[in-house]
């Protein structure tokens, strides 16, 4: 790749750090939009994940402590089901159609929630479960979980501070996770050769990485000086445009 794509990745990956830092997801779709024309997404993945660990791990302290128990616990244990679903289908399955519908039905969700939809949902046990469902199979296939979950609690009136660490502590727990069955896949399943883990995986993930550090570090100084009212706005608009993204990869890419 010349140095122009090094550069682009490098901006990708601020950007996208900025919003996980201010917002607590939106990484990864970001910089699968970001990075599709340049890098094939069964690379990307792994690299992402791994990334999302680090920015979780940036942002652990408080995040616990304010974090919603009971989201938390449905969200880990659904994706212990979930994950290696989604993780199978990216190595075994043509998962494109699979993707392009649950792209356009995200967008009509986050359109829905932003632009129609004037009551919240009932936060119960049931919604819990089927949102960990949800986000475990969309993490392991395209590690784009967070948008399910961010989608759905902002939907049941989460709390911002809430919202926001539950979804670090909830990523850094998924991702773990899909890395372990990634890392699995690679050893035990020769086409998952050469498909997560290449040579140019070190080099993408510093080149993405370090700018990501710092962009975590400042969108979380502004996130400390915004309102719970703010923020929530700003969490549906950015759910908008990430579905968006989703659908405008399907047409261009």
């Amino acid at each position: 790749m010349s140095p122009y794509v090094w550069a682009w990745i490098a901006f990708v990956g601020f950007g996208a750090g900025w919003v996980r830092g201010f917002a607590g997801f939106g990484f990864s779709v970001l910089c699968m939009a970001g990075l599709a024309w340049y890098v094939s997404p069964p690379l990307v993945v792994p690299v992402v994940v791994m990334l999302e660990m680090f920015a979780s791990i940036q942002l652990w302290r408080g995040a616990l402590h304010c974090a919603d128990k009971r989201w938390l616990k449905s969200l880990v244990a659904l994706n212990v089901v979930a994950v290696p679903v989604g993780v199978g289908l990216l190595v075994w399955v043509p998962v494109e159609p699979l993707r392009a519908v649950v792209a356009v039905l995200l967008f009509v969700a986050a359109f829905t929630m932003r632009f129609v939809l004037r009551t919240q949902l009932t936060d119960s046990t049931w919604l819990r479960r089927s949102c960990g469902a949800a986000a475990g199979l969309l993490n392991g296939l395209a590690a784009s979980g967070g948008i399910v979950v961010g989608l759905t609690m902002a939907a049941a009136g989460v709390q911002a501070s809430a919202l926001r660490a539950t979804m670090i502590v909830y990523l850094l727990c998924a991702d773990a996770y899909a890395m372990l069955l990634m890392l699995l896949a690679y050893w035990l399943a020769p086409k998952a050769k050469n498909v997560f883990f290449t040579d140019q995986t070190p080099l993408l993930l510093m080149a993405l990485g370090v700018p990501m550090l710092v962009g975590v570090y400042l969108g979380k100084r502004v996130f400390q000086q915004t309102s719970g009212k703010d923020y929530r706005a700003f969490v549906l608009n950015l759910l908008v445009f990430l579905t968006s993204v989703g659908l405008l990869r399907l047409w261009f890419i």
